[in-house]
């Protein structure tokens, strides 16, 4: 038996889904898909004003951005030029795609960075604001982001980035400017400018010349490069092998399905496959389908929980065996399409053709194109983790009537406050004063996650220990063994606390959802903690606060929400200030206390206690009540809006 033959049955009976040989084909895949994409930025950005002109073009195009760029001459792919030395002519294509969104998205920030140059330089008022303030002023924002014509659900998020970036870039200049002695602590620019000196005044005067210099000779942005590990097949949408990737159900192995990529040229995969479309170019890699037996197990769950009388959690578990068996679906016209399509031009090739055989192929072939389908997937390494990403379209609106009929209207609204104690504070407001609360928390999950975080201080104490006693007694030389096995296991340390923050924000945001969808809730107010800072006096609830993944919690609800048919999710993020200080009853401020007996004041005390009402409130609850009666403003951000 041949060696090849030998590796065959070791990859086919081992359950490894890819192993060292297409990992090492996969990179170097990578690094000629890189250079390609790198290679047209560098030409790009080599002549400032044919990027700009190129990038006003894909501002006002539709679709595909990679169609602009094949008009380009100097982008042309031919087998024998230097782009069709690198990559095969469809994956060039989706180099063109890559490079097309990072010209956009530079042009776009460029645009945004001038409006806000244009702003400072008219407002002296602005400087101080952007400068000294914490959080970037919302209304600033705005102001940055209405430069943006072609309105999109990240734009809010685009001008913030633009605004942070200029901030930095000058709260250097001014800590370049005043240099300090060793052993002493540098001021902040805040510092700086809250207090009458006479470095006020010359860091007022150096940040106006400074924004001057930039309206006048440009702000100093630097050329992006692309240096992901990471294939997008965007680009790819024909259905036929020409599209560089394909999918086959594995005969011998249920639900396994195995995902051929076409190797560039130079680079050799796998020996000749008869069932691979790409012969000796492939690359073999499979994963488990998952769906049908998740949305079996869910129907199974929501059986037992009617038997039980649990129709709440039932309908929750039905509405996830549709969406798992949607999926399903459209995983498997994708494969199908791919199947037939090849079928078809198979038998159009032959010299003898079966017209009925060709007419039956395209009804098929149409109808399956008419159908829900899988979007072109995404390919990403990360160390020797290869995932594989695959867009699905979102529900119908006839699947969601169907298994959400038995739910409330949606008229309620709903403030979330995220406290110190629990993940998420819901309160529903039912009436005039009525509400009801559910405090929402994984704190076995939290303290897992502390304990880990704890084992990586650790860690990183020993590795820089080591690290300088090694560099002092052996300077330049490679560091030994044990400081690099040290490293890997701070590595797998924090990537244990990054899944552990996957699972966190997944289960909380997920009850969180439920919860409001039960209850018939349309809208929900998040307090904005973008910009969060813990104080002083709360200890590690500050830590908490601070790094409880607030963000991809709300992402999670988001998402889920607008999957349930709530436009942006049905979600508005609002400034908190006041909200923890202030009685939702009264609107006076009152005090944080230990206890629902005491009113002596205790910094990041459990309870409320309002001196001019007499009443004790649970403090998340009380200012989750507040956040849900912020005033509102104009809508603006996604994920979510603010008010």
């Amino acid at each position: 038996m041949s060696l090849s033959a030998i590796q065959s049955m070791t990859r086919k009976h081992s359950g490894r889904k890819c192993n060292d040989l297409d990992l090492s084909v996969l990179s170097q895949s990578f690094i000629n898909y890189r250079k390609a994409v790198n290679m047209i930025l560098q030409t790009v950005f080599s002549d400032s004003s044919y990027a700009e002109s190129l990038g006003r073009e894909l501002d006002e195009s539709n679709g595909m951005l990679y169609v602009i760029l094949r008009k380009e001459h100097r982008f042309k792919w031919k087998t024998d030029n230097k782009f069709g030395k690198l990559v095969y002519e469809r994956m060039h294509r989706n180099a063109l795609e890559t490079a097309g969104r990072i010209i956009y998205a530079d042009y776009t920030r460029r645009r945004l960075v001038s409006k806000l140059l244009e702003i400072l330089a008219s407002n002296n008022e602005q400087v101080q604001r952007l400068v000294i303030n914490r959080r970037i002023p919302s209304d600033l924002i705005r102001l940055v982001r209405d430069t943006i014509e072609k309105k999109s659900s990240g734009d809010y998020h685009y001008a913030l980035s633009a605004c942070k970036q200029v901030r930095r870039v000058l709260r250097l200049k001014v800590r370049e400017a005043f240099p300090i002695q060793e052993g002493e602590r540098s001021p902040t620019t805040r510092e700086i400018l809250e207090h009458v000196s006479s470095k006020r005044f010359q860091t007022q005067t150096l940040l106006l010349e400074q924004i001057s210099e930039w309206k006048k000779n440009g702000f100093p942005f630097i050329i992006p490069t692309f240096q992901k590990d990471t294939m997008d097949f965007a680009a790819s949408t024909e259905n036929t092998t020409g599209q560089g990737y394909w999918f086959k159900q594995d005969s011998e192995k249920e639900n396994e399905i195995i995902f051929y990529i076409k190797t560039p040229p130079g680079v050799l995969g796998h020996d000749h496959d008869s069932t691979s479309p790409y012969k000796s170019q492939t690359l073999r890699l499979r994963f488990l389908n998952w769906l049908p037996r998740k949305a079996n197990r869910a129907r199974r769950k929501a059986k037992k929980a009617r038997e039980l009388g649990n129709s709440q959690r039932a309908i929750q578990l039905e509405y996830r065996a549709v969406r798992l068996e949607d999926m399903n679906h459209q995983l498997t016209n994708t494969i199908r399409l791919q199947r037939y399509t090849r079928m078809l031009a198979r038998e159009k090739a032959q010299s003898e053709k079966n017209d009925v055989l060709i007419a039956d192929l395209k009804s098929i072939v149409q109808d399956l194109k008419q159908s829900r389908r899988a979007a072109p997937p995404l390919i990403k390494v990360v160390g020797k983790q290869v995932t594989l990403y695959i867009p699905f379209m979102a529900p119908e609106d006839e699947l969601l009537k169907i298994s959400l009929s038995n739910l409330s209207s949606r008229e309620k609204i709903a403030g979330v406050d995220r406290g110190l104690r629990h993940s998420m504070v819901v309160s529903i407001k039912n009436g005039e004063d009525d509400y009801e609360e559910t405090m929402i928390g994984r704190q076995e999950l939290f303290e897992k996650r502390e304990r880990l975080r704890q084992q990586t201080r650790v860690l990183m104490s020993q590795i820089t220990l080591k690290r300088n006693n090694w560099e002092r007694k052996h300077p330049g030389l490679q560091p030994p063994t044990v400081i690099l096995k040290k490293e890997r296991e701070l590595e797998s340390v924090w990537q244990k606390v990054r899944r552990l923050d996957k699972e966190i924000s997944h289960q909380v945001a997920s009850e969180t959802v439920w919860v409001c969808e039960n209850q018939g809730v349309k809208t929900v107010y998040f307090e904005d903690l973008r910009s969060f800072q813990g104080k002083g006096g709360m200890r590690k609830h500050s830590w908490n606060l601070s790094t409880n993944l607030w963000g991809m919690m709300i992402e999670g609800v988001r998402y889920r929400r607008d999957a349930l048919g709530h436009r942006n999710g049905g979600i508005w993020l609002v400034n908190p200030a006041w909200t923890s200080q202030t009685c939702h009853v009264c609107n006076e401020r009152g005090v944080r206390v230990e206890d629902e007996n005491s009113t002596s004041e205790k910094k990041g005390g459990e309870y409320f206690y309002c001196r001019e009402c007499l009443e004790h409130f649970h403090a998340d609850i009380n200012a989750a009540r507040n956040i849900m009666h912020v005033k509102q403003l104009k809508s603006s951000v996604v994920s979510g809006r603010t008010a």
